[in-house]
């Protein structure tokens, strides 16, 4: 099941950044160029590079496709915690290629980048609460706590990084007179 939940989140993930990619913020007719990428605007790209090296490396751990764990999921919480699980491998994957294409935008400079970035941010910290929230619900069995922590860290992780960029991509003059480019034709 995790394959065919994977196919159809990469054709509608492909569509989505498709459409995405084709729109434009309304902006003034500008003579001069965009400044070159550096300072904080530069960190936030490296932390988008960062952020899918960590997130590739958690997927990759999590062993989604593999049989045995819907099993051992199965034999420990049922269709709930396999839910939780789905809903959870759901988000890894949108947190890897969300950043993907937020980079692409970034090295484009394209004026959508700093509209999508704040909305990638705030979806995936309402993301990590709904899987919070979802644990909570999920019998676990003793000495399953940690994942409650670790849904805890990873909600207070987020938080911490959506609130510092997006306050910064928010108001930053830095970032409204980088990413002015609007689609190519």
């Amino acid at each position: 099941m995790a394959i065919w939940v994977s196919f159809f989140f990469g054709l509608a993930f492909t569509l989505l950044v498709r459409y995405l990619n084709k729109c434009s913020k309304q902006t003034d007719i500008r003579s001069d160029p965009a400044i070159p990428i550096s300072g904080w605007v530069f960190v936030l790209g490296a932390s988008l590079v960062v952020h899918i090296i960590f997130q590739t490396y958690t997927f990759s751990n999590e062993h989604y496709y593999l049989r045995s764990t819907w099993q051992f999921l199965n034999s420990i919480g049922g269709v709930r915690l396999q839910f939780v699980f789905i809903f959870e491998m759901l988000l890894s994957l949108l947190t890897i290629a969300g950043a993907f294409a937020l980079l692409y935008w970034f090295w484009g400079r394209r004026d959508i980048f700093p509209t999508l970035f704040i909305s990638y941010a705030g979806i995936i910290l309402a993301a990590q609460c709904i899987i919070l929230v979802m644990i909570y619900f999920v019998h676990l069995p003793v000495g399953m706590d940690n994942i409650h922590n670790d849904a805890l860290i990873n909600l207070f992780r987020m938080f911490i990084y959506s609130l510092v960029w997006i306050i910064f991509v928010y108001r930053s003059k830095q970032v409204k007179q980088t990413f002015v480019y609007p689609l190519s034709e």
